[in-house]
């Protein structure tokens, strides 16, 4: 079973590195050498001068960053040798990942420590308690700058839940950050302003269904692209400034997995790259819009009454702004694309949802339960607790498998079975981390406008090879390509 492989694995390490006790202790958080110490900035240039300072890094060098990413890369497959399933998972190779949700899920005990570290459960109970728990946050309470850690002793316990710090890109802030940004948003990005975006949406997607050939890449041509224009057009993105606001998204589309798995130099580089550009972009229009406000995104959060000064809540503008482009829209064209591709591995699903069109909203509901665009949400403990009867110290990683946990056949009937006509039950975890929670009513409206204009256009879509996947990707099970044929 699930558990004793992992044990033996970290007491391994333990008797290496010479530390003692049942569990594995949390490491103290290593800071970086002299040689690559980390300093922080007074000022942000993409910020107003009336905002708070956001901490900057200094750039380390390529031998430098690509030495911390080969040895988060070995810890995770030195780790795997044991058959560690969530080690595995963070390996995101060749495993198949719906195996080893099934193991996380059937381990022994709801909640066990991985060899990598984490406290993982795949179980539907225990995490939706890990979810809606405000002891558990995306970061160290103790590390108040950038969430960066240093393998400075190979064997000494590393921390593997911030592989690359990405607090520039707003994905590392606190829950009462994100609790405020949502509030902000919620004019726009709420479930109850869903409604407005709609003719918008419909347009833009019949538009791109009616452009498509007679064959295409879903991801390529029609997911990521309407994904990416109503994330512009929310923002409020000029013309001119539009490709670069793609260009950047492409390259943060690896954000979320970046955060758990080390992406190989090249790809990380780009990733930095593209939060400084896109900050520097929404910094542009959180001023424009200060100047000049409209009706979009950024406009509402600027004028919402929950911020102190003028200068925060340009702060908390650029923060939605850098998070709609880093997260709104990957999150988007993958449940789109995980949505049309479930739809049309079920050819009795696909039928039903041209015979019923009213069915999109369900198709993309199940979607969100049987193929979640987030697979894995990682927590940190702020203070000691006790979690499904283990005890759980500070500072420690505690890591959901929403893909598992929304399979659990305790909580869902035939969890394996796509069924867009299933009866309400206890939930799916899908929407359930902060991220998430903030692009899930414009993420089901993209989805839905998707599904119900392909099923209208193009009756007889069909695949016309496999799905190709990027590795290194087991948050998002990153889609490269996605053949499809509009004629089979």
């Amino acid at each position: 079973m699930v558990g004793r492989p992992a044990r033996r694995s970290a007491r391994r390490l333990r008797d290496r590195s010479g530390a003692r006790g049942r569990r594995r202790s949390v490491p103290h958080l290593n800071h970086a050498p002299k040689e690559t110490a980390v300093t922080y900035t007074d000022t942000d240039e993409t910020a107003t001068d009336e905002s708070p300072a956001a901490p900057e890094e200094v750039e380390q060098t390529d031998s430098e960053l690509g030495r911390h990413l080969l040895t988060a890369r070995g810890f995770h497959w030195i780790y795997g040798t044991s058959g560690d399933p969530y080690a595995l998972t963070l390996r995101a190779e060749s495993d198949d990942p719906v195996v080893l949700a099934r193991r996380i899920r059937e381990s022994e005990t709801p909640l066990w420590q991985s060899a990598a570290g984490a406290w993982v459960t795949g179980r539907h109970g225990v995490a939706a308690e890990v979810l809606a728990d405000p002891r558990l946050s995306l970061r160290h309470a103790d590390l108040p700058g950038p969430q960066r850690h240093v393998f400075s002793d190979a064997w000494s316990n590393p921390l593997l839940c911030h592989i690359v710090p990405l607090d520039r890109a707003f994905l590392h802030a606190s829950g009462a950050d994100h609790a405020r940004w949502e509030r902000s948003a919620a004019p726009v990005l709420g479930a109850a302003a869903a409604d407005g975006h709609r003719k918008s949406a419909e347009r833009v997607h019949q538009e791109t269904a009616d452009g498509l050939g007679a064959a295409f890449d879903l991801m390529a041509d029609y997911s990521r692209p309407v994904a990416t224009e109503a994330a512009a057009a929310l923002l409020g993105v000029p013309d001119a400034q539009r490709t670069r606001f793609a260009r950047a998204c492409l390259a943060l589309g690896v954000a979320l997995d970046a955060a758990l798995c080390p992406q190989p130099l090249a790809v990380t580089r780009r990733l930095t790259e593209a939060i400084e550009d896109v900050r520097a972009l929404v910094g542009e229009l959180v001023a424009a819009r200060r100047a000049e406000p409209g009706d979009d995104l950024l406009s509402t959060v600027l004028s919402a009454g929950s911020a102190d000064s003028a200068g925060s809540r340009a702060q908390d503008a650029l923060a939605v702004g850098v998070l709609t482009a880093a997260v709104g829209v990957e999150f988007t064209a993958g449940l789109i694309n995980n949505a049309l591709e479930a739809l049309l591995a079920h050819p009795r699903q696909w039928a039903l949802l041209g015979e019923s069109p009213e069915l999109a909203a369900g198709a993309v509901e199940e979607t969100l339960r049987h193929a979640p665009p987030v697979r894995l949400e990682s927590r940190i403990a702020a203070e000691d607790l006790t979690l499904a009867g283990q005890d759980i110290p500070a500072g420690a990683q505690v890591v959901v498998h929403v893909g598992a946990a929304n399979r659990d056949p305790e909580a869902f009937l035939a969890p394996d079975h796509f069924d867009l006509t299933r009866p309400p039950g206890p939930g799916h975890l899908s929407l359930s981390g902060p991220h998430t929670a903030l692009f899930g009513a414009f993420a089901r409206l993209q989805a839905e406008t998707a599904v119900r204009t392909l099923r209208e256009r193009h009756p007889r879509l069909a695949p016309a090879d496999g799905v190709q996947r990027r590795m290194r990707s087991p948050v998002l099970g990153g889609v490269l390509r996605c053949a499809l044929t509009t004629s089979a």
